[in-house]
């Protein structure tokens, strides 16, 4: 070889450098794709360390345990936390109307044999209409307190019950107050009617009559905060209309032009409404929650697969007598249902109203526009169980390029394969727990860390097949306008710090409201009025 001509030696050393290069090549693809492979992996792998029903189970987590956990499967993993703390029996009684805080003397086994005769936690939470009522001459600054709902008071004596002479104002048991029936003015959401439901002979099955005994079951809503964010009110005032309006201003100028943003501020801006940050060596932080409920069948209370609870919803009219223009009545419908019994013969009375659906939003130091994680009930789109449950709704608005003829209702968007498998994680440690359990039927369908202005990051266009329904909020992105849907679905409507973003889903709409930190029940306070559950299907100018 040493006597090779010049030629055949450099040839030889070609080739040698071009077999080293490629084998380098190689390895390094080798590596990163294995490294990828691996990243995967950790990040879609069941990690079995993770016990999501330790004895502390009901502490809320203020935040991810590390700034680092933005991951799909850190934020679901703390999402189901949350989910498990915030319907932990609470510790509310009568004697010290303490709200907002677990039982902690309930075992891990008292939460999954979930009783529908207490209160859980977020039920207790303050409603949107106990934060910001019309009148505030004697605004309760006590949390805990019975709870207790005041609308605007020229209304407030003709709010009698169904069945009862009570006004509505004298009512302290009832925690579950749903008084919103459309989704956010834009589109109402049922399933079909129930022909064996009390009194489904006599019911009026009219365009307008939705919700009577028989006629389609409407999704009704309510939306409640938790003690931080109250506090956060009752202590700035912003309760006040005139205080609450010039802060929104400020906020308004501050997010756009100071960047001041989504930011985590440690000494917050005091003319600006910044609600507390969760912080893991601090406070809680801030919590909104917004349930969906809908009336049972029998069959599907008897199945065992619903959390219900005694709930209070409004009528216009009676119910032989359905005015939605009319007098407004109250109704208060029990866990459980109710029966006549007179000799020999049974007759049922009422059904209850089942979960459906619950949104958590939470400001956290890491997240300062906040983890909006959304959880559903898991037969919102079978129809196994029960047949009837074909999921139907109309747009509301005056968009005349929407459709406001009846529509099914379809998840639109995937749940992602790290949600599913923590999904699946803590479903397997209930069934092993108690195979009964009422939460193996309850799943969490996405959530939302970071704000991202890419469409094709995970669960860009986050939504509830029960809370946000219709083809403008289940692919919502950018401005929204409340009698057209989304106004421009390539505006900004989220600012952090310096960054214009233009966000899609629950964080994105939400970003509309970022001038109240994110908060539509501060930006559309003072809550005046209740929404029927007979109200029109369509707005006025589309009947």
């Amino acid at each position: 070889m040493r006597n090779l001509p010049l030629h055949q030696k450099l040839m030889r050393r070609k080739k040698l450098f071009f077999y080293v290069l490629t084998s380098l090549v190689l390895i390094i693809v080798y590596s990163f794709t294995k490294a990828k492979s691996e990243d995967k992996r950790t990040l879609y792998s069941e990690d079995s360390s993770i016990n999501f029903f330790e004895n502390t189970a009901y502490n809320v987590p203020h935040d991810v345990p590390s700034p680092k956990d933005s991951g799909q499967v850190a934020l679901s993993q703390f999402a189901w936390k949350e989910f498990i703390a915030l319907n932990w029996p609470s510790s509310y009684n009568t004697t010290t109307f303490e709200r907002g805080k677990p039982d902690t003397s309930k075992t891990v086994l008292d939460f999954l044999n979930a009783s529908n005769t207490g209160q859980l936690v977020w039920q207790t939470y303050k409603h949107r209409v106990e934060l910001y009522p019309k009148n505030t001459s004697n605004y309760n600054k006590n949390f805990d307190t019975a709870p207790q709902y005041f609308y605007d008071l020229e209304n407030q004596e003709s709010i009698k019950g169904l069945n009862s002479s009570t006004p509505l104002n004298q009512i302290t048991t009832i925690f579950n107050n749903l008084d919103e029936t459309s989704e956010i003015n834009l589109c109402t959401l049922f399933v079909d009617g129930d022909p064996d439901a009390p009194g489904a002979t006599n019911a009026n099955k009219s365009k307008t009559a939705s919700g009577l005994p028989g006629a389609p079951r409407r999704m009704i809503y309510e939306a409640k905060a938790n003690r931080d964010m109250f506090d956060y009110v009752s202590d700035n005032n912003l309760y006040d209309a005139s205080i609450r309006a010039q802060k929104i201003n400020y906020t308004d100028n501050a997010i756009k032009n100071e960047d001041k943003g989504a930011i985590y501020q440690p000494t917050p801006d005091p003319n600006m409404i910044v609600f507390p940050f969760g912080d893991n060596n601090g406070v809680e932080g801030s919590i909104e929650v917004k349930a969906t409920w809908r009336q049972l069948t029998l069959k599907e209370y008897q199945s065992g697969r619903y959390l219900t609870a005694p709930i209070i919803y409004y009528r216009g009219g009676t119910l032989g007598s359905p005015n939605p223009d009319g007098t407004a009545y109250y109704d208060i419908v029990p866990a459980t249902p109710t029966y006549k019994t007179e000799g020999g013969n049974s007759t049922l009375l009422t059904l209850p109203y089942g979960l459906v659906g619950l949104h958590i939003i939470h400001k956290t130091k890491t997240f300062p526009s906040y983890v909006f994680a959304t959880f559903e009930q898991v037969d919102n789109l079978n129809t196994t169980i029960e047949p009837k449950n074909t999921l139907f709704y109309y747009n509301r608005n005056s968009n005349p390029s929407v459709n406001p003829n009846k529509q099914y209702a379809y998840r639109a968007n995937p749940i992602l394969e790290g949600t599913e498998q923590v999904n699946d994680n803590v479903h397997k440690q209930i069934k092993a727990l108690d195979p009964t359990s009422v939460w193996r039927y309850y799943k969490l369908i996405g959530v939302q860390g970071h704000p991202q202005n890419n469409a094709n990051t995970t669960d860009y266009f986050l939504s509830n097949i029960v809370t946000e329904t219709n083809q403008t909020l289940r692919d919502f992105s950018g401005t929204l306008d409340t009698l057209r849907g989304t106004f421009n679905p390539t505006g900004i409507n989220l600012y952090q710090g310096k960054k214009k973003i233009v966000q899609g889903g629950c964080k994105g709409c939400h970003g509309n409201a970022q001038k109240s930190d994110f908060s539509f029940i501060t930006q559309n306070a003072p809550i005046v009025d209740v929404d029927f559950i007979n109200q029109p299907l369509l707005k006025s100018n589309q009947q």
